[in-house]
């Protein structure tokens, strides 16, 4: 199905409040939808094809096998590993919303679990691998929209650290990876990828298996991610601000956790911070 098909077809979905009440395979829209989820049409991208699936999934129009072909897809080579690596090209919208996939398939899977200990393990090594080797950073792309990968890799990160085959070294990985996007130096964000990305951080700390010694030194490693001696001074002040306004934006989001690692880690950020020099 060509994008235009697609966009006309979704279009009338949306009208009928996104349900396919009168369609006889959805998943093979689902199909047709993974073929342009890298749409450089926002609205299609965006709006249509994303909220289509979000909505889909969450009223329970594909099966349980049909869900796991779904997020396999999702992540294969050709979805959120679709030419890792580059910058500033229009494959960044294939990965970015491919990744968007992950947090509504597993939120049913929390529901009523369908995904084995293997499948989890599956989409933590290749979320995983997706934090550290995504390099196009963008936030908002002028006529062509969202891109935002920091934001949309933590949405997964969040969705992922919730699950029960998640052990204490899958969620310390899912951390060292966050710290990538923390500790970027290209560019200083200011499309709330601070906030994506704390709420992903206190998702993990609140399922409370890490030790406190596991969480001194992530937040220490932050800190000293700013002493590699390859970067200018213009990208080591946009790495400290990148660290320093997330880790204010963590402490101001746990500020009234009273429950342990809360209380630890508010007195590690307040030690920490200062550290971190523009």
């Amino acid at each position: 199905m060509e994008a235009s098909a697609l966009k006309e077809q979704l279009l009338l979905f949306r009208g009928d409040d996104t349900l396919p009440s009168d369609v006889e395979n959805p998943y093979e829209v689902a199909l047709h939808m993974l073929r342009h989820i890298g749409s450089t049409d926002p609205v299609l991208r965006d709006e249509l094809i994303y909220v289509t699936f979000a909505t889909w999934i969450a009223h329970g129009v594909f099966s349980a096998a049909q869900l796991r072909e779904i997020l396999y897809i999702a992540i294969d080579d050709e979805h959120l590993f679709y030419r890792l690596g580059e910058q500033r090209t229009d494959s960044v919208f294939t990965r970015t919303f491919s990744v968007l996939l992950i947090p509504p398939i597993l939120s049913i899977d929390r529901q009523s679990p369908f995904l084995n200990k293997t499948d989890i393990e599956r989409v933590q090594e290749r979320l995983i691998t997706y934090l550290k080797e995504e390099k196009d950073i963008r936030g908002y792309v002028e006529d062509k929209g969202w891109a935002h990968a920091p934001a949309h890799g933590a949405d997964a990160a969040e969705d992922l650290a919730q699950s029960s085959n998640i052990d204490r070294s899958g969620l310390r990985q899912l951390l060292v990876a966050l710290a990538v996007k923390i500790t970027e130096p290209s560019t200083v964000y200011i499309y709330d990828e601070d906030q994506r990305i704390a709420h992903a951080v206190v998702t993990i700390l609140r399922r409370n298996m890490l030790e406190l010694h596991d969480i001194a030194s992530w937040l220490d490693a932050l800190q000293r991610s700013n002493t590699r001696g390859t970067q200018t001074l213009q990208e080591t002040s946009q790495q400290a601000m990148n660290v320093r306004v997330f880790l204010q934006t963590l402490y101001f989001m746990i500020r009234t956790e009273e429950a342990e690692p809360f209380t630890f880690v508010r007195r590690e950020i307040i030690k920490v911070i200062d550290k971190v020099r523009l």
